[in-house]
């Protein structure tokens, strides 16, 4: 025992003297660290790159490669799915250097980040329980990309991020919309009410307001609240008067939307039993899914289709990161 721990404190000690004298078991320079960053970099290895850049920004934080570094790093993290450390970096990034000319850059990293964080959560379609999920990304993606509108209004990602905010904007209303159908589904109308509410107020300008503002309808009827079901159809025939018949006072949903002609929702909503609500949630969820076919409902914008993002090879080079 006692020769096997003298044999290993002797390789240790060897191994030491070995590093101290040996040039090439030195640390590499600051210029060998970004070149075999770059190297890494052009061959698409992001996890190498990173271990190159954050050893490079260790040891040499204000050297001549110390911007070209962080701005480097947050498109490695990114292609790597290491979103958080992405904006954390850029924050980093912009916080020492707000007037940088790639300032603008490193923020629209930092929503995209955010953005594909959550990038399954805010999809279309969002089946099972949605109550539980978490948005987070979502939402510092709206605030990241706002952010970079109003701070660098002329910035080269300016379209990108209008586009993103839109799709963000409506896939959140869009989440809204499913919560308030779940509670439908469980004859809460009440929190289907209020969640609906938060579309209206949150997301004003999407076509989810379409389908927030008969779920509101439907709850406040079913609750006995006639002014105030009344109230959301109004405003919902002086928005969309295709959806509503009849005069002020006495409108209804069209013939068509949600029950056909001769249904009445106290009809469907009989004795409020819970297979009546399951049954309205059902055709809300229809009527959605055709909403969102409907192309004279879409925004004018869309996102635009996945682009390569070739790497950056300079310091300061921006990357045309598109998805």
């Amino acid at each position: 025992m006692i020769t096997r721990t003298l044999s290993f404190l002797l390789i240790s000690i060897v191994l030491t003297a070995c590093s101290v004298f040996d040039p090439e078991a030195n640390l590499k320079s600051e210029e060998q660290l970004w070149e075999t960053a770059q190297m890494h970099m052009d061959g698409r290895r992001y996890l190498d790159t990173t271990t190159a850049l954050e050893e490079l920004d260790r040891r040499f934080p204000f050297g001549q490669y110390a911007d070209g570094t962080q701005l480097n790093l947050i498109y490695a993290y990114f292609k790597s799915s290491k979103f958080d450390l992405a904006r954390l970096t850029a924050d980093r990034f912009i916080r020492l250097n707000p007037d940088h000319p790639q300032a603008a850059y490193a923020q629209y990293m930092k929503g995209l980040s955010s953005y594909a964080s959550n990038n399954s959560i805010i999809s279309r379609y969002l089946p099972g329980d949605e109550t539980g999920r978490d948005l987070g990304g979502a939402r510092e993606a709206i605030n990241d990309f706002t952010q970079l509108l109003e701070r660098y209004p002329d910035n080269e990602f300016a379209e990108d991020a209008t586009l993103r905010l839109i799709y963000v904007r409506n896939q959140l209303a869009e989440y809204e919309v499913n919560v308030s159908r779940y509670y439908i589904r469980r004859g809460a109308y009440l929190a289907a009410a209020n969640r609906a509410r938060q579309v209206i107020e949150g997301y004003p300008s999407t076509p989810a307001v379409i389908d927030a503002l008969i779920i509101m309808y439907l709850a406040y009827e079913a609750l006995g609240l006639p002014q105030e079901s009344q109230d959301a159809l109004f405003v919902l025939s002086k928005n969309y008067p295709q959806y509503v018949a009849g005069d002020r006072g006495a409108q209804r949903l069209a013939p068509g939307v949600l029950y056909d002609e001769g249904e009445t929702l106290a009809g469907i909503l009989t004795f409020g039993f819970l297979g009546s609500a399951r049954d309205l949630a059902d055709r809300l969820a229809t009527f959605s899914e055709s909403r969102r076919q409907d192309a004279s409902r879409r925004p004018l914008a869309t996102l635009r289709p996945a682009e390569g993002a070739p790497a950056i090879d300079k310091p300061g080079a921006v990357a045309d990161v598109f998805f």
